[in-house]
């Protein structure tokens, strides 16, 4: 792995992003103010499982996202902003954010740059799913096995229906029902 990062200091991350014809400066402080998002970060656009997986599963359960307190989800990858935006629009992506992180400088910052030399991708982002509140990094959920040239590709921990669940878990909103609590209202009888 190229650094160990640091995951509390986000604020002078960039993203160079092209946006109906202009060149913008989207920095990440101004995405994480006074807001909850999700931010989850993938090896590479147009691969394999990015692409039929983690960005459509993401984009299906935005509402969910939504209704569990996150404001916006965005997806990073290692890639410019042109290669994001014609991925988005091949997927039909309307409710997930792309966010180019085409120099790595992110995935560099949260210790998650590593070489994919072994696959022909150069640097690229391992894969994970954080939840940032107000730019404080609240949950981290990162694949194992971070290492440069891995064999594998793991993809559990920041699939987005176990990261949902760890964000509710997170807020306190997984209520187990207790069956033997509850009224079936057609079984009591009147007296």
């Amino acid at each position: 792995m190229l650094n160990k990062g640091n995951a509390n200091d986000l604020h002078n991350v960039v993203f160079q992003m092209r946006q109906d014809g202009d060149w913008n400066d989207v920095h990440l402080d101004n995405l994480m103010e006074d807001k909850t998002i999700v931010v989850f970060g993938l090896p590479g656009a147009f691969t394999p499982t990015c692409s039929t997986f983690q960005l459509p599963t993401f984009e299906e359960m935005y509402d969910q996202f939504k209704e569990a307190g996150v404001d916006e989800v965005y997806c990073t990858s290692v890639n410019d902003t042109f290669v994001m935006n014609a991925w988005f629009e091949s997927l039909g992506i309307k409710n997930v954010k792309p966010l180019p992180d085409g120099n790595g400088d992110l995935a560099r910052q949260l210790g998650l740059l590593v070489r994919k030399e072994n696959l022909g991708f150069g640097l690229r982002s391992w894969r994970y799913a954080m939840l940032v509140s107000e730019g404080s990094v609240e949950l981290l959920s990162i694949e194992p096995n971070l290492q440069d040239n891995c064999k594998t590709d793991p993809y559990e921990k920041s699939k987005p229906e176990v990261f949902l669940e760890e964000i509710k878990s997170h807020f306190g909103l997984n209520f187990p029902i207790n069956e033997d609590e509850s009224v079936d209202s057609d079984s009591q009888t009147e007296e």
